[in-house]
């Protein structure tokens, strides 16, 4: 699937979305029963695990980690790289097996929002309109209300979001977006009753040792066209989110366990 951000009447920049949904096929139409514990991963490419060895990122050491505590567990990670808020959204509309991954839940985390503003970084770099960030802020949090009122309406399973960290902390546009960004997803979740896992004030001051290929922490190093983006995190980063969700779910054995 490809995305296309008009940025100039004779000029676009596409991306390739990697979607696909074999993952969690072998759940559809197939009931897991009270005694399966089922973890449902939702997000970017954060989630999917980028730039960590294997990706084994953050929603797979938590899965390995649950996998010992719960021993009939199961686990679907649903990240997709360049993946928007407000295609999520709409996944979550149009995909049956995704749906049904949801509706057999027991626990679900949520990541999403980064690629919403680094793709209003790319228009604005293109257009000069400083008009395009809060455009952006605003229809994120539209879609993070749609993304919420779908899950509550197919399962009423744990849910936790992460906020954003900031790749480039010594970027003025990005240290004011970002916390922004994330202000809504305060907002937000708190209307919906979601608890936000704060990762950005553990990331704060330590981006070079947790971002894969961090270099000055400006979006200068951002290079268009290249695919060399630093903002993933390394498998420190990856750890940092794992150790803040296990500090955040109260996990603890239950009927979901049998």
């Amino acid at each position: 699937m490809a995305l296309i951000l008009p940025v100039g009447p004779a000029l676009s920049i596409k991306f390739s979305i990697r979607w696909s949904i074999q993952s969690f096929e072998e759940t559809r139409g197939k009931p897991m029963g009270k005694s399966r514990y089922l973890y449902v991963a939702l997000g970017d490419s954060i989630t999917a695990g980028y730039s960590a060895p294997d990706k084994r990122g953050f929603a797979t050491q938590l899965a390995g980690w649950l996998a010992g505590v719960y021993p009939s567990f199961s686990y679907i990670n649903a990240g997709k790289k360049g993946l928007t808020s407000s295609q999520l959204a709409g996944y979550l509309t149009i995909s049956p097996a995704l749906r049904h991954a949801i509706r057999q839940s027991s626990l679900m985390t949520l990541d999403i929002g980064g690629n919403d503003l680094l793709y209003a970084y790319i228009k604005y770099f293109f257009l000069g309109n400083p008009a395009i960030y809060p455009h952006t802020i605003r229809l994120y949090a539209i879609n993070l209300h749609r993304i919420y009122s779908q899950l509550t309406a197919l399962s009423l399973s744990p849910l936790y979001t992460l906020n954003l960290y900031n790749p480039f902390p010594h970027s003025k546009s990005s240290s004011t977006w970002v916390p922004l960004l994330n202000r809504e997803t305060e907002e937000v979740s708190r209307i919906w009753g979601v608890p936000v896992v704060n990762i950005y004030e553990r990331f704060l001051g330590r981006e070079k040792q947790l971002i894969h290929g961090y270099r000055t922490g400006r979006l200068s190093d951002i290079r268009i066209g290249s695919g060399g983006y630093p903002v993933h995190p390394n498998l420190a980063g990856h750890q940092v989110i794992t150790e803040a969700l296990l500090e955040t779910i109260p996990i603890q054995k239950d009927s979901h366990t049998g």
